[in-house]
């Protein structure tokens, strides 16, 4: 059984819906609970729509079929090659079609055949069943493998009015095994998409071995450097097509049958691209007035079949496909052209059968219809705007969709409009939010910085001021370390804490349980857990009588203390105190400026220097 010939890749889906919106038959759909849309093999009638000038991430695909080719051509199999007659609006770029067959046969082909012999097989049985042996009974034409589809699984009650016979592809495929054996695999090089799945269809004399689009074969010219420089003349092998060449063009088949095409008198109407589905439907509803048969390709045509090159023009392909016809029927034998199809014209492999594929979807309950049309609805003051932009015809169809389970709410374009402005808005209100949260943060940060400078510079100051003081001075935090000190306490510590303030200046970080006795660390340890301002007391230190005064900076966390040489001169108090309260005054004005954000800083400041000014009073 053959893989899905159209595929999606999640990986590079954005969930535009896009696809969803142009696929004709609503095969394309997003479930309940997910955002990605899925291909439901048993309603796709593979006509491309979802790939072609559809999805501008390149997500949809449809099946490779190049390796299984290459197995196919290195076997010890014959391989004939049956090539649709619209190479020439697709291989513009080669000059002469012999070199182009040169260049399948470099791919390792035995031969390389016209599909349009086949073509003109199936216009005369055609003809003989509208025309010749006309019954009253109307027919559609079962040429196109996406119309065969289509009739399989949306109008089965349609399926009597197939012309029965099978596709000019798979007819060529009986002529070539009637020639060159029954063994001999088949490959359909066409830009029909849709042939993919005739795979699976045809069996016997009219199987398909394989399928290659005209995007494919490009690529194995590529990759095994096959052009038309280095290529000789070759031409197809028999049997030759007629008029069957003229089938890219969607007139061109009835042409081929030879039928009356005047406007009065013809009894067949071509409908193709969007056409062909509204042709079916009114042929269903008014057959009895209607009066014609109908001959319909999906495509506008097979010059512009999904398997094609992107960016193809398509009266260009029609005039370069008229150009190659007219050419190559300048000296056609057309005596030889009847025997063969007088010889090829009666094989009972030519028949088809066609199968019911319908695949229905429960009906949604009245219930369930309500609360989904309400959900896409609701966004509009309740009014169903019926605009189609979802790709179903109004919001009722897109409810009953949402309802099976086949759309979600989100391919309605007002109520995705209307959330998205909704969204947009919210988004922009935060988005202010935020810019206004930036800026007072930067400026926050701004005045940070100032302020660290600051009480980077007040801490220099400080240290200046106690480095400058007689009297011995040190802070301590509350694991006793040091944090500031002065030469007046390591003069009064003796000789050997000189030696460690050459390697230590100033002892910053040094330990006071290592240079201070016991009794007095323990009241700085009291000082520290208490709440106590101050405690003063007269200790001997190296035989000298000192006085300290500790006091608190920042309780639990900060202490100082004065020491002073009872048997020594010192400065007046009242000069120290002098420079102190010039310390204080400056402190406060910045204080007043710089507000709560120097914060513990400037309370450390202040106590420190009101600490020193109460210990010399």
């Amino acid at each position: 059984m053959l893989d899905n010939v159209i595929q999606l890749d999640r990986s590079k889906c954005k969930a535009c819906y896009t696809c969803i919106r142009a696929c004709p038959v609503k095969a394309i759909h997003v479930r309940k609970n997910s955002v990605f849309p899925h291909i439901e093999e048993s309603r796709c009638i593979l006509c491309g729509t979802c790939i072609k000038n559809t999805c501008a991430y390149g997500a949809i695909t449809y099946l490779d079929s190049k390796k299984d080719i290459k197995l196919l051509l290195n076997s010890e199999e014959k391989v004939v090659a049956i090539c649709a007659p619209s190479i020439a609006g697709e291989f513009d770029d080669i000059t002469d079609y012999r070199k182009f067959v040169k260049m399948i046969r470099l791919l390792g082909f035995s031969y390389v055949t016209e599909m349009s012999f086949g073509v003109d097989i199936i216009a005369q049985i055609y003809r003989n069943l509208t025309h010749d042996d006309f019954n009253g009974k109307y027919y559609l034409t079962s040429c196109c493998p996406s119309i065969v589809q289509l009739i399989e699984k949306f109008y089965p009650e349609l399926i009597g009015n197939l012309a029965p016979y099978i596709s000019p592809a798979a007819a060529s495929a009986v002529i070539a095994r009637k020639l060159y054996g029954e063994n001999l695999k088949v490959v359909h090089i066409t830009p029909c998409v849709a042939a993919k799945k005739d795979v699976d269809r045809y069996y016997g004399t009219a199987k398909i071995n394989g399928v290659l689009t005209f995007e494919e074969l490009r690529q194995l010219f590529d990759e095994f450097k096959i052009n038309e420089t280095f290529s000789e003349y070759s031409d197809f092998d028999e049997p030759l097509g007629y008029k069957g060449r003229i089938y890219p063009i969607s007139q061109g088949f009835i042409e081929a049958t030879g039928l009356d095409l005047s406007l009065l008198e013809e009894n067949t109407i071509t409908a193709d691209g969007k056409d062909a589905m509204a042709a079916v439907e009114q042929f269903l509803d008014f057959n009895k007035t209607i009066k014609h048969n109908f001959n319909l390709f999906f495509c506008e045509g097979c010059i512009m079949g999904p398997g094609s090159s992107d960016g193809g023009k398509k009266f260009l392909r029609y005039a370069l496909v008229k150009d190659y016809i007219n050419r190559r029927l300048e000296n056609f034998d057309i005596k030889k052209w009847e025997e063969d199809i007088k010889k090829h014209a009666d094989y009972k492999e030519y028949k088809a059968k066609f199968v019911n594929k319908k695949y229905d979807l429960p009906a949604p309950s009245e219930f369930e219809m309500k609360i989904a049309l309400n959900f896409i609805t609701e966004r509009n003051n309740n009014k169903e705007v019926n605009c189609g932009a979802c790709g179903f015809d109004t919001c009722k169809g897109l409810a009953r969709a949402i309802a099976q389970n086949i759309a979600i709410p989100e391919m309605c374009v007002t109520y995705s409009q209307i959330g998205n402005r909704e969204a947009t808005h919210a988004n922009k209100k935060t988005m202010e939010e935020l810019n206004m949260v930036r800026h007072e943060l930067k400026s926050a940060k701004a005045t940070l910085d100032e302020t660290k400078e600051l009480l980077f510079s007040k801490n220099e100051a400080l240290s200046m001021l106690v480095r400058n003081l007689n009297a011995g001075i040190v802070f301590s935090d509350d694991n006793l370390k040091v944090i500031e000190s002065n030469l007046g306490f390591i003069e009064i510590l003796g000789e050997e804490v000189k030696e460690v303030h050459e390697v230590i200046p100033y002892l910053i970080g040094a330990d006071l349980k290592t240079l201070l006795p016991p009794t007095i660390i323990s009241q700085f340890s009291f000082m520290l857990s208490h709440d106590e301002t101050k405690i003063n007391r007269d200790v001997e230190i190296e035989g000298k009588l000192i006085n300290v005064s500790i006091f608190q900076l920042i309780p639990n966390k900060l202490v100082g203390a004065v020491f002073r040489n009872l048997h020594s001169k010192e400065e007046r108090p009242e000069e120290i105190i002098h420079r102190v309260n010039e310390v204080i005054e400056e402190n406060l004005r910045q204080v007043q400026q710089i507000g709560f954000i120097l914060g513990e800083g400037a309370a450390k400041t202040e106590k420190m220097l009101n600490s020193i000014i109460k210990s010399y009073k």
